[in-house]
């Protein structure tokens, strides 16, 4: 086909009625073009040998298995959702029971200490690694 209005309107004739002038426009052409009446013709066998080849019917028991395909996804789903709570539950119950340890842990850095201070609060001793093996600095202590 030549001209691409022909073809667009040939297509649409075959879905639905075309307006009186579209439809006199490809009559017209159909009657003077033998090229247009073969692709016509050709595109009717076409969409008949479809139709006829369509399956009208399912398998048997196609609307228990489709019952039971979504019956499933939602028991899938619905015990997703349940272990996602069950999870999230207890990582809340985790968590306010390590908040609870650690305020009490901070409490009892902060109450052993003589000073209230930062060193108190996290159990961070004045003294480091560096005195536990210098005898020098070990001595000086102990003069104090």
């Amino acid at each position: 086909m030549k001209n691409k209005k022909i073809e667009t309107l040939l297509y649409k004739s075959l879905d639905s009625s075309l307006p009186l002038l579209e439809d006199e426009l490809l009559e017209n052409e159909l009657q003077n073009s033998d090229e247009l009446r073969s692709d016509f013709r050709q595109i009717n066998r076409i969409r008949k040998a479809v139709e006829e080849s369509a399956v009208t019917s399912f398998k048997p028991f196609f609307e228990e298995r489709l019952l039971t395909k979504l019956n499933y996804t939602g028991i899938v789903d619905e015990n997703l959702s349940l272990w996602s709570n069950t999870l999230a539950l207890s990582f809340r119950q985790i968590g306010f029971a390590a908040m609870f340890i650690l305020i009490l842990l901070l409490s009892y850095n902060l109450k052993s200490g003589n000073n209230h201070s930062i060193e108190n609060l996290f159990g961070k001793s004045k003294y480091g690694i560096e005195y536990a093996y210098d005898p020098v600095s070990d001595l000086l202590r102990s003069n104090k």
